[in-house]
């Protein structure tokens, strides 16, 4: 680490276009334990983007005025400069200077061009021409004079936050090394003072590293900053560490913020009182919530293995806190996997209305201990069919700001509360009112007419009612927006029908009715963008007045496969026309620039309200950064139970759920069992390590590849030590390694893992090139035959049916799944190794958000994609509907699985996972011995760590220790 804070101004120069950190500093408008009320805080913000001689930038402007409303929330003074020429920049500093004499906080933040030459550096206006070093001094701002007016203000608690490109726009003319000079700053005149908070400098990059400039939206790190500036009762420090650890997971590692300080004191963005704030978020963790949903539970073998599920979730491992024994409960300790198989496929679908599906599970268990439930709920399903329940159905819906049209899905059935209102029986009438009473109310009510026009209904949306009235059956006529006699017939028709005053104009609880009855079927129709967009607009103006939008959800994807974007599109319309006054917009983004782009998607001005995550660490930084809702409530309430325990573990943290797992990944051992017999080699006999070896002698002996793996990718080769460790270890060592307990990765479970490993690597099994090839390469190497086995994933089945040779009737013959080899003796339990795709909810989203993730991730959907895609759905009774019989076996596995760990470099995010990556790519090339690379692992581990850990104060001389 560099000396002193004097070096920060290198740095924050050296990240291109992202907000520093100190701008958090800004927050650093912060006020200190025990110290009075702030006195006055002051801010010079200068955004530069618009060059006329120079390359522009996008975001600086933007970032600047983010940051200064920001600031303006937080009661600071604020003077503000947007594409500033040299005088304006220099009238806004004498401006702050004057302000900040004495203040409390002063925050001066610059964004924009910067560059040094000889040690001094230069922050570039907008008009600045540059043909020579000459110009420098005449042209341009230096960055010592903005420290010179921090120094002549004297505030208690300086901040200065310069966010300067690394590029030099005026190289042709001027030639400079990289970045900007360390510069002369030190803290030591801030810290000298009396009362004085001290100095605080930070930067969106590491020392000498460059940061993102983001997408349309803000930088990534000011959309990560904005989201922690406003916490309540959060220290600074700690404030630093989640939004550095939010930026280094979702730009993969590239950009990794950093700050120095010279602090006095604790200070606070709101110095709110953190118990107080902690009581008044207290809810129950999953754990609780779950105990109480299967105390609930009607039937005794339905808490049996609801207990099941708990412990796995939850890793109690048998534990729980529930009595050992309910009434009627069979015995916790006897279960057997084809209970635990029929009882968690059970649980996910007890509340579906699909009858089919219950004779699916009938047909698939005829004498399980659930098929007395199972024909129960298809007696009590036909029942309703044969004479469903008469429904009293109000006119309009009481209160206009609930409606909600539709069910809830087209997939699940089941109403929501707003739906149950809309068909609730209107109240009673007020009693006739009195002659005068009349008089009077006439007088105050506007006329019909009158009322239409305040709708503000424009040509579209009033064709669209034209649309509505024609499925009531009331109009035949053009839909041209004009409302003629027949229109007006049509509308008092209707009105008359409804029970309202017939007047053939529109008010709002006529669109209520229209929309509620006939919205949905008119949106099923073909309809093009203008129609569609006029229906929903006409759904809100029903629902929350003149003036309304319809309410856009909008999903952020990760899917590159067309079958399954065309079934998503049929998704959306069919959910936007049971919910009319809701657009939804489905975005697929490639894989490989899906995590570099989310951030930017976060913070534009229309943020996905659904979003692809992982568990582990992108999962955490969502959550720590604010982007992640907290589904703990929802998924409580029998939800949570509709799921693999195992894909659930991945969205757990804390004891809360944030997000849904759609797709679980397994990876297992495949192989080709021709090439085995050929060889001499049974398919059992690779269930154990040694055999495991043994196969492969035998294997090389023979001239026959044994393994096929693609090590461009290098994440393959964690495939293999990953199963390893947690065969040796099991989920004991990596949880405990994860939270710094013990010896972490360096404990003994994964030392051995590494040794064993090398002892694989010894053998020379991978085809000859093997470093050369990427991972689909390699299923395609195993797939034509040229190697007798692979460990991979479900995704390469397609791959496989591509390329094997005789086709996919050969394939079933001689395609095997196998468990990874177990090191010591097979254990009863069965662990498992992969990952759980899945999404989370933005937790700015509207409410409706949560309901179209049921839907995304309902079994129905779930069994379809798995169709499209070769995925393993993440809801146990989707295994009913699987047809592939490889996909079968992985689904009907992970259910066995007591734990399914996800992807050891996923679950520790991507500075720690790329060098786990890295080391264990080492081991299987003989690189590495297991210490070695366990050490390494264990070392970023703990990097990693300390990211998020306290910011170490730098002592008042201004020095910084190594």
């Amino acid at each position: 680490m560099r000396q002193g804070i004097a070096s920060l101004l290198h740095a924050l120069f050296g990240a291109c276009r992202a907000v520093s950190i100190v701008l958090l500093l800004a927050a650093a408008t912060l006020t200190a334990i025990g110290s009075p009320a702030l006195a006055e805080r002051v801010a010079l913000v200068i955004g530069n983007g618009a060059y006329r001689n120079t390359p522009a930038l996008s975001n600086p402007p933007k970032d600047a005025e983010a940051i200064a409303e920001k600031l303006r929330e937080l009661d600071f003074v604020v003077t503000v400069a947007l594409d500033a020429k040299l005088v304006a920049m220099r009238s806004a500093l004498k401006t702050f200077t004057a302000q900040a004499r004495s203040a409390e906080v002063a925050v001066i933040f610059y964004a924009g061009h910067g560059l040094q030459v000889n040690g001094e550096n230069y922050l570039i206006p907008v008009d600045a021409n540059l043909a020579s070093r000459s110009d420098l001094q005449a042209a341009t701002l230096r960055a010592s004079e903005i420290y010179a007016s921090l120094v002549a203000a004297g505030p208690d608690l300086a901040v200065l936050v310069l966010d300067a490109c690394r590029d030099n726009p005026f190289s042709a003319a001027i030639s400079t090394s990289p970045g900007l000079a360390s510069g002369s700053v030190s803290a030591s005149a801030f810290v000298q003072r009396p009362n004085s908070a001290g100095m605080l400098i930070g930067f969106a990059a590491a020392p000498g590293a460059v940061a993102f400039d983001g997408g349309d939206g803000h930088s990534p790190f000011t959309t990560a900053l904005l989201q922690w500036i406003d916490r309540p009762g959060l220290e600074l420090g700690t404030m630093l560490r989640r939004v550095r650890s939010t930026v280094v997971e979702l730009t993969r590692g590239a950009q990794v913020p950093w700050v120095e300080e010279a602090l006095l004191r604790e200070v606070y963005l709101y110095p709110a009182d953190p118990a107080a704030l902690a009581g008044s978020k207290k809810v129950a963790s999953i754990e609780v919530a779950l105990l109480d949903t299967i105390r609930a539970l009607e039937l005794p073998v339905e808490r049996t293995v609801a207990r099941e599920f708990y412990s796995r979730l939850t890793g109690t491992d048998g534990a729980d806190p529930l009595p050992a024994s309910l009434p009627g409960e069979g015995d916790k300790a006897d279960l057997h996997d084809d209970f635990v198989r029929q009882g968690l496929i059970w649980l996910s679908i007890r509340h579906a209305s699909d009858i089919d599906l219950f004779q699916k599970y009938l047909d698939a268990f005829p004498s399980g201990p659930f098929a007395a439930a199972a024909e129960k709920r298809i007696e009590k399903l036909r029942e309703e069919k044969e004479h469903p329940p008469v429904e009293v159905s109000a006119a309009v819906a009481p209160d206009p700001g609930t409606l909600v049209v539709g069910e809830t899905t087209g997939l699940e059935q089941g109403k929501s509360a707003g739906e149950v209102a809309a068909a609730s029986v209107d109240p009673l009438p007020d009693p006739k009112p009195t002659v005068s009473q009349e008089a009077a109310s006439a007088a105050k009510q506007p006329q019909p007419l009158e009322m239409e026009a305040k709708l503000g209904l424009g040509s579209e949306a009033l064709a669209g009612v034209q649309a509505l009235l024609t499925e009531a059956g009331e109009y035949s006529g053009r839909k041209d927006a004009n409302f003629g006699p027949g229109t007006r017939k049509a509308i008092e028709s209707l009105q008359r029908s409804a029970g309202l005053d017939a007047t053939g104009y529109l008010d709002q609880r006529t669109l209520q009715v229209l929309v509620r009855r006939y919205a949905g079927a008119v949106l099923r129709d073909d309809l093009d963008t203008k129609r569609r967009d006029a229906v929903h607009l006409l759904a809100a103006v029903a629902s929350k007045g003149a003036g309304a939008r319809p309410t856009v959800l909008r999903v952020a994807a990760m899917s590159r496969n067309d079958a399954v974007h065309a079934y998503w599109r049929d998704l959306s319309l069919d959910f936007e026309a049971r919910h009319p006054g809701y657009r939804v917009t489905i975005e697929h983004q490639p894989g490989s620039t899906y995590k570099a782009t989310l951030l930017g998607m976060l913070g534009s001005d229309t943020p996905p309200d659904i979003m692809h995550t992982w568990g582990g660490g992108h999962l955490e930084a969502l959550r720590e950064a604010g982007f992640a809702r907290d589904l703990t409530e929802e998924m409580s309430k029998g939800w949570a139970l509709e799921f693999r325990s195992g894909a659930l573990q991945t969205y757990t943290q804390d004891g809360r759920i944030y997000g849904v797992p759609s797709s679980v990944e397994l990876v297992s051992l495949w192989v080709n069992t021709s090439i085995l017999e050929k060889a001499g080699v049974a398919p059992e006999h690779l269930a154990t390590w040694g055999g495991f070896l043994e196969a492969v002698h035998k294997l090389k002996a023979q001239g026959v590849v044994p393994i096929a793996i693609g090590g461009r990718d290098r994440w393959p080769f964690q495939f293999l030590w990953g199963n390893l460790a947690e065969q040796i270890g099991g989920r004991a060592a990596f949880e405990a390694a994860y939270s710094g307990a013990g010896e972490g990765f360096l404990s003994p479970s994964f030392v051995e893992a590494g040794q064993r490993l090398r002892e694989l690597a010894e053998l020379q099994p991978f085809q000859v090139d093997f470093l050369s090839a990427d991972e689909g390469a390699a299923g395609m190497t195993f797939a034509k035959g040229g190697a007798a086995m692979v460990v991979t994933g479900n995704w390469r089945l397609n791959t496989m049916r591509w390329n094997w040779p005789g086709g996919a009737t050969r394939m079933s013959r001689e395609l095997r799944r196998l468990d990874f080899p177990a090191v010591s003796k097979p254990s009863d339990k069965l662990l498992t190794y992969g990952g759980a795709d899945g999404y989370a909810v933005n937790s700015k989203a509207p409410e409706m958000a949560v309901e179209l993730l049921r839907v995304l991730t309902s079994r129905a959907v779930q069994s379809r994609i798995s169709e499209l895609a070769d995925s393993v759905p993440s809801v146990s009774g989707s295994d009913l509907s699987l047809k592939d019989p490889f996909i079968s076996d992985v689904a009907a596995t992970l259910l066995r699985s007591t734990y399914h760990q996800l992807y050891y470099d996923q679950a520790l995010g991507p500075i720690a996972g790329e060098v786990l990556n890295e080391a264990t790519m080492k081991l299987a090339t003989g690189d590495m011995q297991g210490l070695d690379a366990a050490r390494a692992i264990d070392r970023a581990w703990d990097q990693a760590v300390l990211s998020r850990a306290p910011v170490p104060t730098v002592p008042t001389d201004g020095h910084v220790p190594k």
